[in-house]
């Protein structure tokens, strides 16, 4: 009896301090279990805490399964985790609360009606992809990285309504923002005065298309607020839609904004052709016919809406 005692007090506390955390998505375990993170070696619906300390890298770009899914219930007990990469995930909305350690944020097809990073103080590196031309375009209008104080690295594609990055508090030696291709974006930093000017500590700062030539429509500014961005969306109007020789560019008021272009893309997103000039009249007939994206550049925000051509 004194030697079955002794045997249960010996497993009490391991069965007290063994915590789980729960995976419910098999998809997301077997991936544990692939790289050998869960030391139960079965799919269950759950791993070790102590096994989820230990993981400082989830890549489902290189590594893991390709197929879309929907649940990352699990992911905040990651606590050590450094690198996220995750492709094709149908969501609304990710919660990375308690991913303080986390550097590189890699995400790929994406439909997040908002994405909060916040939480990630030690964030470094973000690429923002939106590479599946048959999902609707992710509606992201902002990217706050003003908790970020070490960010260096954004690269963003297919995000035609990004308006607004918050680079505010910002101490790192140098930030490169690489956009593939969008409208007027509004960076906030601290001193807009200094950034436009590409002096001290912005003297290392750099935007471009690509990578390879300068963006040329963004500015610097010290507050980035959406109500003029907001004044953009309802002050202009397309039509006729559907359409089939011409379309018009109505601005109902000018109200201190000013239209600078409008960039036809394809439905997959592919670029068409720049408009300068004659706004009240562009010329749509040389188009095939289906769906078009007509970008609305102005100096203080973008517009997109969706036209027909038949």
């Amino acid at each position: 009896m004194k030697k079955i005692f002794l045997t249960v007090l010996t497993v009490i506390p391991f069965i007290t301090n063994a915590q789980v955390t729960l995976i419910p998505n098999p998809l997301f375990e077997q991936y544990f279990v692939h790289w050998g993170y869960d030391s139960d070696g079965t799919i269950n619906g759950q791993i070790l805490t102590s096994d989820a300390l230990q993981v400082t890298e989830i890549d489902f770009i290189n590594k893991g399964p390709s197929a879309s899914f929907g649940n990352l219930t699990g992911l905040n007990d990651f606590l050590n985790l450094e690198t996220f990469k995750l492709h094709y995930h149908d969501v609304n909305t990710i919660n990375f609360n308690n991913l303080s350690k986390l550097k590189k944020l890699h995400l790929d097809t994406f439909v997040l009606k908002n994405l909060d990073v916040t939480p990630l103080t030690a964030l470094e590196e973000l690429n923002f992809y939106d590479t599946a031309a048959d999902l609707p375009y992710c509606p992201l209008r902002e990217l706050n990285l003003s908790n970020s104080k070490s960010f260096k690295s954004l690269y963003v594609f297919r995000l035609p309504y990004l308006e607004v990055i918050n680079l505010r508090n910002n101490t790192a030696n140098t930030v490169s923002i690489v956009i593939n291709w969008g409208g007027n974006i509004c960076i906030e930093v601290d001193d807009h005065n200094a950034a436009t000017n590409g002096l001290p500590p912005y003297d290392n700062w750099s935007v471009t298309l690509d990578g390879v030539i300068d963006y040329p429509n963004y500015y610097y500014s010290d507050n980035c607020t959406l109500s003029t961005e907001k004044f953009v969306q309802n002050n202009f109007k397309i039509y006729p839609n559907p359409a089939t020789d011409y379309v018009t560019i109505e601005q109902k008021e000018t109200n201190g904004v000013t239209l600078q272009a409008v960039q036809i893309l394809d439905s997959s997103g592919k670029w068409i052709r720049s408009v300068k000039e004659n706004f009240n009249h562009i010329d749509v007939s040389a188009l095939s016919k289906g769906m078009y994206l007509f970008v609305i550049q102005t100096d203080k925000g973008n517009k997109t809406e969706k036209i027909l051509i038949k």
